[in-house]
C-alpha cells in the first residue's frame, strides 16, 4: 500500500523528554511542507522509556539523509533496558505495531495525513513481549518472559482484538531459558519462526486459519540465532550472535532445511538482519565489532560473503530497516542516534549520516516507509 503521508512530520511539535521519554509527547503529529528537500518517506524508533514509551519519528528525504521530527505515545510503557530481539517494532501498510515491554501489551499506530495517530493498546497474552509479526489481518506476538506466543486480530480500523486461545508455548531444550528473540510469519503465512537465544533453537509452528499449532524445534546450525529476514522465495535467513555468522533454512512441511550452515562474516556477534526486497542481499549489524557485513543470496537460498565490512557503525549497532525502495539502509545506534548509508544495486553501503533523535532505552525496535 503506498503510504499517503508523504509530507514533512514537523519538529516544532513537542518531543519527548529526554529523561522521562513522556512528557512533552503529542499525541498526534500535524505534518508541515518540507523546506529545502524532499520528504520521501519516514524511520520510526521507538523510545522504550519506563516512564512512558513512543514512536520517535524522522523524515526520510530523498538523498537519504534524516531529520528528527517529534515523538508520539504509545500508550503503554517500555521496558528501559535492551529487549534483546528484533521486530520490536513494524510497520504494514499505514499501521505500525510495536510492543510496550514495560506493562506488557502492544500498540497500533496509523499513518495518517495528520501524522500518527494511536488507535489501540491491548494486553498481549504474556510476560515481557519483545517482537511482533503481521500477516493479513493477524497479528502474533512473542512474550520472552513467559516463552509463549500469542495472537491477536487486527481491524482496517487498527483496533486489535484478542484470538482466543491462541497462546502457545516455546519449545524447551532441558533447563536453559530459551531467551527468544524474534517471532515472524514466514512470507506465505503458513507458518511461524522463532529464534532462540539461549538452547540453540528454531522453532516452527504451523499455521492453520489464524491459529498456531504446537512448536516444532528444530537445532540452529550456529549458536544464538538471533535476527531473521526473508528472500522473495520464502527462505529463512537467520543471524548468529555467537560466531558472528548466517545460515539460511528452508521452511516445508513445519520443519526447517538448513540449506547454508553459519557461514561467518568474520566479524563480532552479528545480531540483526535484515534482507533487500528483490531478495539478493542481506545484511547483519555486528554489534560487538560495530560493522555491517553483506551477503549475497542465490536463487536457490545460498548465501555467500560478499564483504565482511561492508560499512562500520559508530558505538555499534542495535537494530536495522531497509527503506520500501531499498535505497538506505537505517542503522539504530546504542545511544539511538539513526545511522543511513545508501545502497547500490550491487549490495555496496555507503556511509551518508548519523541523526540524533529523542533519547532511547536500550535496543526497542525500527521501521521505515
Amino acid at each position: 500500500m503506498r503510504n499517503p503521508f508523504v509530507r514533512s512530520l514537523s519538529p516544532l511539535l513537542a518531543v519527548a523528554a529526554a529523561a522521562t521519554g513522556g512528557a512533552g509527547i503529542a499525541n498526534a503529529q500535524t505534518p508541515t511542507p518540507a523546506t529545502g528537500a524532499q520528504v520521501v518517506g519516514h524511520v520510526y524508533e521507538a523510545t522504550n522509556s519506563p516512564a512512558g514509551n513512543a514512536i520517535q519519528i524522522f523524515d526520510r528525504l530523498r538523498d537519504g539523509r534524516l531529520r528528527p521530527g517529534s515523538a508520539v505515545a504509545t500508550g503503554g510503557l517500555g521496558l528501559g533496558a535492551s529487549l534483546a530481539s528484533q521486530n520490536a517494532l513494524v510497520r504494514r501498510g499505514d499501521l505500525l505495531y510495536v510492543v510496550n515491554a514495560g506493562d506488557d501489551t502492544i500498540s497500533t499506530l496509523a499513518i495518517t495525513g495528520r501524522g500518527l495517530v494511536k488507535r489501540d493498546v491491548e494486553p498481549t497474552g504474556g510476560d515481557r513481549p519483545v517482537s511482533v509479526t503481521v500477516h493479513g489481518s493477524t497479528v502474533y506476538v512473542l512474550n520472552q518472559g513467559s516463552e509463549t506466543i500469542s495472537g491477536l486480530r487486527v481491524g482496517p480500523d487498527g483496533h486489535l482484538s484478542v484470538l482466543p486461545r491462541s497462546t502457545r508455548q516455546l519449545s524447551k531444550a532441558g533447563d536453559a531459558d530459551p531467551a527468544a528473540a524474534q517471532v515472524s510469519f514466514t512470507p506465505d503465512g503458513r507458518h511461524l519462526l522463532v529464534t532462540h537465544k539461549g538452547d540453540q533453537t528454531i522453532d516452527t509452528f504451523a499455521v492453520h486459519g489464524r491459529y498456531a499449532g504446537s512448536a516444532v524445534p528444530n537445532r540452529s546450525a550456529g549458536s544464538t540465532p538471533y535476527g531473521f529476514d526473508f528472500d522473495r522465495r520464502g527462505h529463512a535467513i537467520v543471524s548468529e550472535a555467537g560466531p558472528s555468522a548466517v545460515s539460511s533454512y528452508g521452511v516445508r512441511f513445519g520443519r526447517l532445511r538448513t540449506i547454508t550452515p553459519s557461514l561467518s562474516d568474520t566479524q563480532a556477534a552479528a545480531c540483526w538482519l535484515v534482507t533487500t526486497r528483490d531478495g539478493r542481499y542481506a545484511y547483519t549489524v555486528n554489534a560487538a565489532s560495530s560493522t555491517i557485513s553483506s551477503y549475497r543470496i542465490g536463487t536457490d537460498g545460498r548465501l555467500s560473503l560478499l564483504a565482511a565490512v561492508a560499512a562500520r557503525t559508530t558505538g555499534g549497532g542495535t537494530d536495522a530497516a531497509l527503506s520500501p525502495d531499498n535505497k538506505t539502509l537505517q542503522v539504530r545506534l546504542g545511544n539511538g542516534d539513526i545511522a543511513s548509508y545508501a545502497v547500490a544495486h550491487n549490495g555496496n553501503l555507503a556511509s551518508l549520516q548519523d541523526t540524533s533523535g529523542t533519547a532511547t532505552s536500550g535496543t526497542a525496535g525500527l521501521a521505515t516507509d
